[in-house]
């Protein structure tokens, strides 16, 4: 009878320690930090382009696994934001404005939620960026109630907080509350740190202000004027479509040099302060005893022209916007695998479900790609192209926002502008020509390519609108229609 008794309670134990989120396993679990950076190209990383500083981002890189190829789904980050939370392409997830937040549905399958539920202790930090506060949907917008830790805001933030009855720089006070948030987590239960940093988004673009840096930050000056762009010229900017031309990439080339240098100086300023951030969270994880069981992952929300193409902004399909820095660094792994590069096609979205895969959570309604079989083989492959797919409208009178959609292959890039009349097209062979100034849509020679690609970025748009199990979501109710002065 006794043995009965104790059979049944330990019965009753295991199954109770199978169903508890936080089950033993969980000190077997990697904590994981995920910085997102804001605006940052793929150029901005003194590895890169040694004009930068960026001391930590370069060693993080010599530990990490780095895609050169990294790039998001769309170049806007409202929706870049919301197809990371998701782990899914924008033609799935819906989010096509500014406006609109996750419904509460989309948030219960987000991955901050996801891993929430399977016993991470969770924070966000820093800019959340999907759907504008409104009062109807407030809690939507600023989802703080899913996290263990939420200091987060919208669009636009002020780069100044009043912390205390003190003024204080955002940053600064963003790092104070991740170390926090990481020495008060529980030895035996995993965390997850998803630290949104506003840099090197800056307070207005050319022409200023630029009264936003960290005044208690310095580092050295840059010894040579920022380095030219090659196609910041009048003639690249004559070739852009009428659709990029009138929209909200505003004009850079012909404005006074001292004007361009001075807001190159102030973003190499904003990208170093968020380098420092990355140094001084690896930092405290040492200090904590937690750096060889935390996995770090570094990218950005989407790029910046910084005058490519004689523009800045980051509205459209060039290379500029869509590719960023994009590492994965986990010292779990073999150190033969860390320090190297990968250069095939990776997306944001792999970067959630890579995270998902790490942390053995299931998550079928993702349409990501795993990157741990790359993180143990750079060989491994990815994918061949993927789609890009950009239909978000604003409030912005006679600036529209140019709609396109593509297909990016390692060789070639197609893009359509869909509400042109007629509809324009550019295509561009990257391998030999990767500043993307010679439009090849309308060679003869090139007419096989450009049928290959219209009739695949067709295939690929039927594809990513369907669900999981092949049937197209139903449509989004709560979105925000179109503004027709857009």
């Amino acid at each position: 009878m006794n043995r009965q008794i104790a059979f049944y309670i330990s019965l009753a134990l295991l199954l109770n320690a199978a169903a508890s989120p936080a089950a033993a396993k969980d000190v077997d679990r990697p904590n994981i930090v995920f910085f997102l950076t804001d605006d940052q190209p793929l150029r901005a990383m003194s590895h890169v382009d040694p004009w930068f500083h960026t001391p930590h981002m370069d060693r993080l890189a010599e530990q990490s696994i780095e895609f050169t190829n990294g790039f998001v789904e769309c170049s806007v980050c409202c929706v870049s934001r919301a197809s990371i939370m998701m782990g899914q392409f924008n033609t799935r997830h819906g989010i096509q404005s500014f406006d609109d937040p996750l419904s509460a549905e989309q948030l219960e399958q987000s991955f901050p939620v996801l891993l929430r539920k399977a016993g991470y202790r969770t924070a966000l930090l820093g800019k959340y960026g999907v759907g504008h506060t409104r009062a109807a949907k407030k809690e939507l917008c600023l989802p703080a109630k899913h996290f263990d830790l939420w200091y987060a805001f919208q669009q636009g933030p002020s780069y100044w907080q009043m912390e205390d009855g003190e003024k204080r720089y955002l940053t600064t006070v963003m790092e104070d509350k991740a170390i926090q948030f990481m020495k008060e987590t529980p030895k035996d239960q995993p965390f997850l740190l998803y630290l949104c940093l506003p840099e090197p988004h800056g307070q207005g673009g050319p022409g200023g202000p630029w009264n936003y840096r960290d005044p208690d930050f310095k580092i050295p000056a840059p010894t040579t004027p920022p380095p030219p762009v090659k196609t910041m010229t009048e003639g690249a900017y004559d070739r852009l479509p009428k659709a990029i031309q009138k929209s909200k990439n505003s004009k850079i080339v012909g404005k006074p040099e001292e004007t361009y240098t001075k807001y190159m100086t102030t973003v190499r300023h904003y990208t170093a302060r968020s380098d420092l951030a990355i140094g001084r969270i690896r930092a405290a994880l040492k200090e904590i005893g937690r750096a060889d069981n935390t996995v770090i992952i570094f990218s950005s929300d989407n790029g910046s022209m910084w005058g490519a193409h004689g523009i800045s902004g980051k509205w459209n399909m060039y290379e500029e916007s869509i590719r960023v820095p994009m590492m994965i660094c986990d010292p779990r792994l073999p150190r033969a695998t860390r320090g190297t590069q990968c250069d095939q096609l990776a997306l944001n979205i792999d970067l959630t479900a890579t995270i998902m895969d790490i942390a053995g959570v299931p998550a079928p309604h993702m349409q990501g790609v795993s990157l741990l079989p790359v993180l143990k083989d750079p060989d491994a492959k990815i994918r061949d192209d993927w789609y890009y797919h950009h239909d978000v409208h604003t409030r912005s009178k006679g600036r529209p926002l140019p709609k396109c959609e593509g297909v990016r292959t390692e060789q070639f890039k197609y893009i359509r502008y869909k509400d042109t009349n007629p509809v324009q097209e550019e295509l561009f062979d990257l391998r030999a020509d990767p500043q993307e100034t010679n439009n090849l849509s309308t060679k003869p020679e090139y007419a096989k390519v450009m049928g290959q690609l219209r009739e695949r970025n067709g295939e690929l748009k039927a594809e990513l609108a369907g669900a999981a199990n092949g049937k197209k979501p139903a449509p989004r109710t709560d979105a925000t229609p179109p503004n027709p002065s857009n």
